[in-house]
């Protein structure tokens, strides 16, 4: 057993300087348009905001692993026929893990999931506070598909879509409003997000 662990320290001690040369790592900052699927509204109306740090590595000639960790808003913003306005805003701390296909040196086209912790929320009608009586989740899960494009040999840009795979209310065994949706897993309201990135690379791409 102990000859075994050795035998692996030893690989992966040599194996280090050969994967170090591919890491690169960085900062990113964007925005994003958000809305809540299942609150009975449509629309990208709320604008919100992004930022964080990421470490890459490419594996190969056309294949490279991405983690970020960001913290990202989302939510809803809402104005209905009668005029009554209802804000959802939600702060999360995001941790993606993406596989990213390299089409060419500049374009790549990427796909994963990512983490949700909740660090707070703010939910109101008219202008006043008012919490839902089904409770947000402290972590859950989204899905991510985006496209990427390098401007130059360290800035890069991102478009993103963001969406929940579980819901990001609690479960509710007495029964749900009408408006929840059943997608996937189960049924409850699901964070929609389409974003707009900069990724700051710290070592120069070859492109």
């Amino acid at each position: 057993m102990l000859q075994k662990l050795l035998l692996f320290l030893l690989i992966l001690t040599l194996s280090v300087p050969v994967f170090s040369q591919n890491f690169n790592g960085g900062i990113l900052l964007g925005a994003n348009v958000s809305q809540l699927d299942g609150d009975n509204y449509g629309g990208y109306n709320k604008i919100g905001f992004q930022g964080g740090a990421f470490v890459s590595l490419q594996v190969s000639a056309h294949s490279s692993f991405q983690m970020e960790m960001e913290y990202i808003q989302k939510g809803s913003k809402i104005l209905d026929t009668l005029g009554n306005d209802f804000l959802f805003r939600f702060h999360y701390l995001e941790i993606p893990v993406l596989y990213q296909y390299l089409l060419n040196k500049r374009f790549s086209l990427e796909v994963g999931l990512a983490a949700d912790v909740l660090l707070g929320s703010q939910e109101e009608a008219g202008g006043i506070e008012s919490p839902s009586v089904v409770p947000l989740r402290p972590v859950t899960l989204a899905g991510i598909f985006g496209v990427s494009g390098f401007i130059t040999n360290h800035l890069k840009a991102n478009v993103r879509v963001n969406y929940s795979l579980l819901s990001i209310r609690e479960n509710q065994p007495q029964g749900y409003p009408g408006s929840y949706r059943h997608i996937l897993f189960e049924t409850g309201q699901y964070n929609n997000v389409l974003s707009l990135s900069l990724f700051w690379y710290f070592k120069p791409v070859e492109l």
